[in-house]
């Protein structure tokens, strides 16, 4: 759901007789029923006060807080009370799985907590895409600890872009990637375990509602009045930093030009968030100008992609201009290199990175991988090769130069490439940071939209 369709929504449902918008809050009742209510309380009041703020005690539209029960363990039965706040059973949610498996039960759930949580997961994402699509979901928040945030965060990550999604959680610090994917969803650190209010607690869980709350009213009264907006088509661009000036020069004119820009940072989940947008329609078009995700991937660097890498854009069939942006180097995390790769050339590009040049060898991997993916395509693709340099480090006098890996690199992409009227391959006389090979890449975008 993209920003005018979430506006057009809203405008609709101010002008119905049923003008509910409502707000999520979701735990574990069995366990976190004190602390849910809490949260709960935290959040109407605060919008309570947006409301209030926004002139809206005309009741034009109600935001609805919700309590929801996604408790997992087998032997427990709902919660005898959610105060005055209308509620969701376990049950309720649990019946949303039968999207997945028309032969579940709700007496099915396993009795294993590690199955059942994930039956719990699906119920719950399950029952979040039906209020989308049929009640106009404004948000969700919840708490919970390792397995809450599993449960929660397996769902709501599943909501759009836009979409507020909060979770207070007890393993908000440190590696947070496989909870938010390529998602916005907030992961706030609890800072103590959630086990009842307390001084600590009593704080989060306040500063959690108030944020969660900003954002649900922000969005609700920063769009229902851009009717007007108009739809742009936008272009995902992939970037390192090493690539940063042609991408600069790109956004820029493609902007001048009347497009949008997306930006991806390529460290792998860049990558996969700018194809996730391609699948739900977000982007029209990509100019994947920094393709290091695919030597990290090969070469086993800490921000590769998958296999999957460019499915999206040929599974869409959305226009593609691609180069070979950043693929002279593959990342480590400093000091933790693989020993096999003690004796290679390598920089430190960081305090957390180091920074390895690919060799010719790895090269004509790359090249294979990409070769592959796009001589199955049927859309129209343009790669562009700059052959003097394929980043700021890859050039004469700097700590990646090597022009033999460069180009066997370009060389066997132009062997390895079956073109056609759709597939085009370009060579061109420039460093990859130069601003006529920007020109170039926006001049093939143009030829083939």
């Amino acid at each position: 759901m993209d920003v005018l369709a979430f506006t057009q929504i809203i405008q609709v449902k101010m002008g119905d007789d049923n003008k509910v918008l409502r707000v999520f809050c979701i735990a574990t009742a069995d366990t976190k029923l004190e602390e849910l209510l809490f949260l709960s309380d935290s959040v109407q009041s605060n919008l309570d006060i947006f409301c209030k703020n926004n002139q809206c005690d005309d009741h034009s539209f109600e935001i609805q807080v919700t309590v929801v029960d996604v408790s997992a363990d087998t032997h427990t039965k709902d919660a005898v009370s959610f105060k005055n706040f209308p509620y969701v059973t376990r049950e309720e949610i649990l019946s949303n799985y039968k999207q997945h498996d028309e032969t579940f039960e709700e007496t099915d759930l396993p009795n294993d907590r590690g199955e059942a949580v994930a039956v719990m997961s699906k119920s719950l994402k399950n029952f979040l895409k039906k209020t989308l699509d049929d009640q106009l979901l404004a948000g969700a928040i919840g708490l919970g600890g390792t397995g809450g945030t599993s449960l929660l965060s397996n769902a709501l990550r599943e909501l759009p872009v836009g979409i507020p999604k909060f979770i207070i959680s007890t393993v908000a610090s440190g590696h947070t990637s496989h909870y938010i994917g390529t998602s916005d969803l907030i992961l706030l650190p609890s800072v103590i375990d959630i086990c009842g209010i307390n001084s600590i607690s009593r704080v989060v869980f306040c500063n959690a509602g108030a944020a969660f709350a900003g954002m649900v009213a922000g969005r609700i009264f920063g769009l229902k009045n851009t009717s007007n907006v108009t739809k742009k088509l936008t272009v995902g661009i992939t970037m390192a930093g090493i690539t940063n000036p042609c991408v600069n020069v790109v956004k820029e004119r493609l902007e001048k030009l009347g497009f949008e820009t997306l930006v991806f940072h390529a460290t792998g989940v860049g990558g996969r968030a700018m194809e996730d947008l391609v699948r739900s329609g977000y982007i029209q078009a990509i100019m994947d100008i920094t393709t290091t995700e695919v030597a990290d991937y090969l070469v086993g660097g800490i921000m590769g992609c998958d296999s999957s890498r460019f499915d999206a854009g040929l599974e869409t069939g959305v226009p593609l201009v691609l180069s070979v942006g950043a693929l002279d180097v593959s990342t480590f995390r400093a000091e933790q290199v693989p020993s096999l790769f003690n004796q290679r050339n390598l920089l430190m590009h960081n305090e957390q990175i180091t920074a390895m040049r690919t060799t010719a060898e790895e090269s004509k991997r790359f090249a294979s991988f990409i070769a592959e993916k796009l001589n199955k395509a049927s859309s129209k693709i343009r790669i562009c090769l700059p052959e003097k340099g394929i980043s700021s480090l890859d050039s004469p006098g700097k700590p990646f130069y090597d022009p033999v890996a460069t180009t066997t690199l370009i060389d066997e992409i132009l062997n390895l490439v079956v073109t056609n009227d759709d597939l085009q391959v370009k060579k061109c006389p420039y460093h990859i940071n130069d601003r006529e090979f920007a020109d170039v890449l926006v001049d093939s975008l143009l030829q083939i939209l």
